[in-house]
């Protein structure tokens, strides 16, 4: 399988490398337009050349349509594969491959394969070695008839009498049906996981190709079958074909309750002798997988953070917080009813901020995955002024704002608390909200307004109820002058 690979030249992921884990899973995580599919079509350009997977090289393939200077895809395996393997020392072997595209006088592209060292190799060696990876992209538009190439079968080179053809084509669905029983069943006992009654039936052949369909319990074929089962039922099939160790998949979720497409991650992992490499855009993938099996189209990997933030995301990252991966404006905040508030305004004035509510305190894990992932953050918090004795934020603001400090993030102070920030800057003004409130007096004899016990919730929500505009409120605008100058 694949261990890592890297390119140059090639579209927008020039000078990119990407190492892959040990496991069946790897996810790849990026914004839009940020070369994840293209991952996947440099990973089928790689293996095209000594495979039955056709790439067509386009000048829109090199990077800004330069092809002056080659695609190179360099690959390295874990599987040992001899011949794509040489020593690197007496006792050592490392295997894989260099693709070169260069453009010839002609103007057509020529595919030039080395192993890692350079060494050339003789394709025909190359082609006759039974554990060459085979690599297949399961189709991103995947709510049609369920097949598979392995499956199709030529009816015309068999029928010499018209009187023959409907014997013929009940035998042929017949030897379909019983080559296909071992897969069949495994097939059927995975789908029970997933709540639903589906089977593998075939067509009546036709002269060209044969199909295969899903069928749910007695219906007739697979018309009545939502595109997400469809979608499930072509990704396990796929992945079950002995005739592809390599599966590609672009955007997993398409089509698929976060429910499911939970099951259907834990039941790809144990597929054997397969290795499954999928972009997604869903919270609900991030939050399921192992961090071991997440990759940032940059190259960076998740499991690169230190190992106490690290252990803390493991256990809290929910799959709410997992849009901090996604997002591009971050705003960290201490609970929910900043949360609540936030999320209020940014709908109101179309804002596109994402609020992540990191539970009271557990600010750090979170930055340093922002930071690790280059995204655009800043860091709300209370100071906490009525805890001290002198008037003056507390050990944990300043321990927090040292951090945001050192690395360049702007943290937004809130005076005590929401609540009483709020008040001060008279948005809490009314006998509705004076009843909610009540006067504390701190250890150094100042007196804070915060909410009563249990009211935090509905102060906030009477706000949301009111609309209150919160745009002249200094978060607000803060906000607002941070993400706008960058």
């Amino acid at each position: 399988m694949i261990k890592s690979i890297s390119f140059n030249n090639f579209r927008n992921l020039d000078k990119k490398s990407f190492k892959f884990n040990d496991g069946v899973c790897t996810f790849v995580v990026g914004k839009n337009n940020t070369g994840k599919s293209n991952l996947l079509d440099g990973i089928r350009l790689a293996f095209s050349s000594f495979t039955d997977n056709y790439f067509k090289v386009n000048k829109t393939d090199f990077t800004n349509c330069d092809d002056s200077k080659p695609i190179i895809i360099s690959v390295e395996l874990t599987d040992k594969i001899s011949s794509l393997s040489y020593f690197i020392n007496e006792n050592q072997k490392k295997y894989g491959f260099i693709l070169n595209v260069i453009k010839q006088q002609n103007g057509r592209y020529l595919k030039k394969l080395t192993l890692l060292d350079g060494t050339p190799f003789a394709i025909d060696i190359l082609e006759s070695d039974p554990n060459i990876p085979s690599i297949y992209q399961i189709p991103l538009i995947r709510i049609e008839d369920i097949y598979n190439d392995s499956l199709f079968t030529k009816l015309s080179e068999f029928i010499t009498n018209e009187d023959k053809y409907s014997e013929i084509i009940n035998e042929t669905r017949e030897k379909l049906k019983n080559e296909m029983k071992d897969r069949r069943e495994e097939f059927k006992k995975l789908c029970s996981k997933f709540d639903n009654n589906l089977d593998i039936e075939v067509t009546s052949p036709k002269i060209n190709n044969q199909k295969l369909y899903i069928v749910d319990g007695d219906k007739e074929y697979n018309y009545k079958i939502g595109s997400g089962f469809k979608s499930i039922a072509n990704i396990i099939l796929n992945s079950m074909d002995e005739n592809y160790s390599i599966i590609l998949i672009d955007e997993i979720e398409n089509h698929i309750h976060p429910a499911l497409l939970r099951v259907l991650l834990r039941e790809m992992r144990t597929f054997s002798n397969t290795q499954i490499i999928s972009t997604t855009h869903s919270p609900v993938i991030v939050n399921e997988a192992d961090f071991e099996e997440l990759i940032d189209i940059s190259g960076k990997k998740f499991i690169d953070l230190s190992t106490k933030n690290l252990q803390k995301l493991k256990i809290f990252l929910t799959s709410e917080r997992s849009e901090i991966i996604f997002a591009d404006y971050i705003i960290l905040v201490e609970g929910y009813t900043e949360q609540m508030l936030l999320n209020h305004y940014l709908k109101r004035f179309n804002e596109n901020w994402t609020v992540i509510n990191v539970a009271n305190v557990m600010f750090e894990p979170y930055i340093e995955l922002a930071l690790h992932l280059n995204k655009k953050i800043i860091v709300i918090s209370d100071d906490d002024q009525s805890l001290s004795s002198n008037v003056s934020p507390s050990s944990r603001f300043l321990n927090l704002k040292e951090i945001c400090d050192k690395e360049g993030i702007r943290i937004l102070q809130m005076k005590n608390t929401l609540e009483t920030d709020l008040y001060d800057n008279g948005f809490l003004t009314g006998e509705k909200y004076s009843n909610l409130l009540k006067s504390k007096k701190s250890e150094n004899g100042c007196y804070y307004m915060v909410a009563k016990q249990k009211k935090k919730t509905e102060i906030a929500m009477n706000i949301i109820s009111d609309n209150l505009d919160l745009s002249d409120w200094h978060i607000i605008k803060d906000i607002k002058d941070e993400f706008e100058s960058n």
